[in-house]
């Protein structure tokens, strides 16, 4: 769009011609002599000149150059690198002065027309070949031309010093500017209008969107506008003379019918129809437009939610993931570890604050980060190693940032005291993908999404036998719908199986156990309001034991009988704290087999004394193996004699 500002043009360009003075003012720019540098050498007897002959439009392009340099967006090295562009541009833009004198006189997309064509008559244009990776996994070409991106950059610095509106005036806001932060890890930080086109959708658009910001988050409003501005479309093409107070049923009918048509899944129309109901509602109240105040869009209008299955990471492709990690940088590699078994959101990962880690009185790990969409803070047992992994990081931090308020600071210079973005995650975790040619059961190759971690996790524990209360607790859902998704992963006969895990669990004796008296061991000494998380650290982030459980205790340090004597104990009988079930009925059979072999052979060879101290060691675990593999078999529950 064109500008159309409140100030005059001589005015408000000699506004911008009084920000350039010394070194900024001059048509020549040495690189050695630039007030704003850094250590690069490679550009140190460079120059940068202007060449366009309007003095405006030469103020202009300097004043866009100074800007990206002093925000921080541009380092010293990228601006050099373009002092060939910068030349033609001035040319280009000497031909069309004197009829021009400000770039903002024109739209973008007509200079970019003339730009382009300017550099293929002259014999000029250098367009690249670019690729992007898109979300089939597949990568696009497109054709980038340095020329038409600094002319971008420099029309939008332009634009914004001369559009001396309001932020809420415009049809582009930076919610930065109105005191909104949004989300640190995100590089999005505008609401844009541009697309709702009637005049009294736009007006009301505006006030909505200003009353919901300070109670939503920043993506939430702008999936707001994105609702209307399908609205807007389905009006201009359907309904274009259509006036707000003549709005009614068919005419919400026709816009159901356009949302299907458009390709969008249920969930979508569910989510773009709520909006827009909630939208005319507020409107109709507070008078924003002349809408009707009876309810259009009514609950049979809405698609029944689709039922949520985990987007879990199969196993295999994990597998595929953690053999190629060397393909990743150390950042992203750690970030993928701590995903992997936290299963927190991206958002967390990215904003996870510097001192995040503490130990409780056993020494174990945990770690506290910040739940943005539940407005909480959050605490979870962690294992050792990944413990290990965080403290790492923050020694990579603290050696090249010093302090610093995040743990995965952002890498871009440009973006100093920031977080790392989801893009960067995602770009970096899929490239990988493609390069090591990571694929699911069929050969086709995964695309991984950052969420997928989190319902991995929640799946994962789900498999395991973690009550769904435990896992509402360890991901900091507020309901257990919201954990429940995650149950659904498991079809009747792995449900039958295992009730058939939890119905026969035993003891080192045979002794079938109830669930209920290994969580009263685990707790024995244990302050209740800490159980959940103890118990959690316990079965799921400690499991040590390769063919059960360990119910010690949570107030003992370490094992009394030293490791691997859960079929021993002190006294040949078996540790009382060892807990299995039928999981482990295999090994438990293969572990008999092999300890019958070793006794049948000490007992044909009982004179020497190696014989004996193999007796001695194998009968204990020869008779516990007995029992537990008859109390998994069905057989006696009692206690043996």
């Amino acid at each position: 769009m064109k500008l159309q500002p409140n100030q005059s043009n001589e005015s408000r360009q000699q506004n911008l011609i009084n920000q350039l003075t010394g070194y900024w003012a001059q048509d020549e720019w040495c690189f050695r002599y630039c007030p704003i540098n850094d250590d690069t050498k490679s550009y140190f007897g460079k120059t940068i000149y202007f060449t366009c002959r309007s003095p405006t439009l030469q103020a202009e392009m300097k004043y866009a150059c100074w800007q990206k340099l002093k925000r921080k967006e541009w380092k010293p090295k990228t601006l050099w690198a373009k002092a060939y562009s910068i030349k033609l541009i001035g040319d280009w833009l000497s031909t069309l002065s004197p009829k021009l004198t400000s770039l903002t006189e024109r739209d973008l997309k007509t200079l970019e027309t003339s730009l382009r064509s300017y550099l293929v008559n002259g014999g000029f244009w250098k367009g690249r070949m670019q690729s992007k990776l898109n979300s089939n996994q597949e990568f696009q070409e497109y054709q980038w031309s340095d020329e038409l991106n600094t002319l971008r950059q420099i029309y939008k610095i332009v634009f914004e010093f001369y559009d001396d509106r309001t932020e809420y005036e415009k049809d582009v806001w930076d919610v930065r500017k109105l005191g909104f932060n949004g989300s640190p890890a995100k590089s999005s930080y505008t609401i844009n209008f541009a697309q709702i086109t009637q005049d009294w959708l736009l007006k009301a658009a505006k006030i909505y969107i200003k009353y919901s910001l300070p109670l939503f988050s920043l993506g939430e409003c702008q999936s707001r506008v994105s609702t209307l501005r399908h609205f807007s479309n389905f009006l201009q093409h359907q309904y274009p003379n259509v006036k707000p107070s003549k709005i009614n049923r068919p005419l919400i009918l026709d816009f159901i019918a356009y949302l299907v048509q458009a390709g969008l899944k249920e969930d979508g129309r569910l989510c773009t129809l709520v909006r827009l109901r909630g939208f005319l509602e507020i409107c109709a109240e507070e008078r924003w437009a002349d809408v009707p105040e009876k309810r259009l869009i009514v609950r049979k209008d809405l698609p029944k939610p689709p039922k949520r299955e985990p987007r879990f990471i199969p196993e295999d492709v994990l597998i595929q993931l953690n053999a190629n990690l060397d393909g990743l940088s150390e950042r992203i590699r750690r970030m993928v570890l701590i995903l992997q078994e936290v299963g927190m959101r991206i958002s967390e990962l990215c904003r996870m604050p510097f001192e995040c880690l503490s130990q409780d009185m056993q020494g174990d790990f945990f770690l506290t980060y910040h739940q943005y969409k539940m407005k909480k803070d959050h605490t979870v047992p962690i294992s050792r190693e990944i413990a290990a992994v965080i403290q790492e990081q923050q020694q990579v931090v603290r050696e090249k940032y010093g302090q610093h308020k995040y743990l995965f600071p952002s890498p871009n210079l440009g973006h100093k005291g920031e977080a790392t973005k989801h893009q960067n995650f995602s770009r970096a975790i899929n490239q990988l993908a493609v390069e090591r040619n990571i694929q699911d059961v069929n050969g086709k190759l995964w695309r991984f999404q950052a969420h997928q971690f989190r319902h991995t996790v929640g799946t994962r524990m789900i498999n395991l036998g973690v009550p769904q209360h435990i896992i509402q607790k360890y991901l900091g859902h507020e309901s257990p719908e919201m954990t429940s998704t995650y149950a659904h992963i498991h079809d009747q006969t792995m449900k039958e199986e295992f009730a058939k895990f939890k119905g026969r669990i035993v003891d080192v004796t045979g002794r079938a156990i109830q669930p209920e008296e290994i969580l009263a061991e685990i707790a024995e000494g244990t302050e209740a309001v800490s159980l959940d998380e103890q118990w959690l650290k316990q079965n799921v982030l400690a499991q040590a034991l390769p063919h059960g459980i360990c119910a010690l205790p949570i107030v003992q340090k370490q094992c009394p009988y030293g490791a691997n004597r859960c079929l021993t104990g002190a006294d040949g009988n078996g540790c009382t704290h060892f807990k299995t079930d039928s999981r482990y009925l295999d090994h438990h059979k293969e572990h008999l087999e092999r300890t019958n072999k070793i006794v049948e052979w000490a007992q044909e060879n009982s004179q020497s004394r190696r014989s004996q101290e193999i007796l001695k060691e194998n009968l204990p675990v020869q008779k516990n193996l007995q029992r537990i593999v008859t109390g998994l078999e069905g057989g006696s529950n009692e206690t043996p004699a």
